[in-house]
């Protein structure tokens, strides 16, 4: 949903980096692509005790953000559900999190969910988004200043286009992924959440994932890799965590369709 918003929106205001979206323009991006969801999928209500869930985890973990740093990008963080079946998660710029219906349904700890939610505020805490769309503008413009002094013709800047797109392009996805896993790890430790939680919705993943085709055409890293890197960064917090807390019965539907 995101790609759809790439091509259509440029950036206004100077900052460090020139080609990267202001903070207000990413909020103002995140509310039209927000707008465009109501539109196209079916929003759980405000009552919903999912929807009720999952806010009170990201608010508590939003609320462990420091204040200066709040203050000075004011992400309008907002937390969603949407009823599908699929097990998905996503977030937009400037603070929309969206949890699918499906993927709570598969979880069976508040533990799992927080770490999902987690992960998502670090793609908007830190600005995935805007710096991978920053990142593409200085690619594609290299590109195009390069062959266009070669001379080259039209096939060229399609290849051209097409080398960047897989070589560069899902490779940095890729590297935001496991910095969303990393710090994800902190905040919902942060609020007394076990990261074990996280570790067995990697592992959730993997029991669904196709690894057919290997590394390459990847957005996200291996589910089995993510598994061990988090266990690994539990071993070396050398801390003890509290058990895990079951979700209730009534959000777990087992055997729903996997969907990445």
């Amino acid at each position: 949903m995101l790609i759809v918003v790439v091509g259509l929106v440029a950036p206004r205001h100077a900052q460090a980096d020139i080609f990267r979206p202001s903070v207000q323009d990413q909020i103002k991006i995140g509310k039209q692509v927000h707008d465009q969801i109501v539109k196209e999928a079916k929003v759980l209500p405000d009552s919903d005790p999912r929807t009720q869930l999952i806010r009170q985890l990201g608010e508590a973990m939003v609320a462990k953000i420091p204040e200066s740093e709040r203050k000075s990008r004011p992400f309008e963080y907002r937390f969603y559900v949407l009823q599908s079946r699929e097990l998905n998660a996503f977030a937009v710029p400037g603070g929309g999190i969206y949890i699918y219906s499906g993927l709570i349904a598969r979880m069976r700890t508040v533990d799992q969910l927080a770490g999902v939610v987690g992960h998502e505020i670090i793609h908007v805490r830190n600005q995935h988004w805007a710096s991978a769309y920053a990142d593409s503008i200085k690619r594609r413009l290299g590109l195009t200043i390069v062959l266009t002094l070669l001379g080259a013709g039209d096939w060229v800047f399609d290849v051209a286009d097409a080398v960047d797109t897989f070589f560069v392009g899902l490779p940095y996805s890729r590297r935001h992924e496991a910095e969303a896993d990393r710090l994800g790890f902190d905040l919902m430790a942060g609020i007394n959440m076990n990261p074990q939680g996280l570790v067995d919705t990697f592992a959730l993943f993997a029991e669904n994932e196709d690894t057919s085709a290997g590394d390459f055409l990847r957005t996200h890293p291996l589910s089995r890799d993510r598994v061990k890197a988090m266990q690994d960064r539990i071993a070396k917090s050398n801390r003890s965590f509290p058990p895990q807390r079951p979700l209730p019965l009534n959000m777990r539907v087992p055997n729903l369709r996997w969907v990445r």
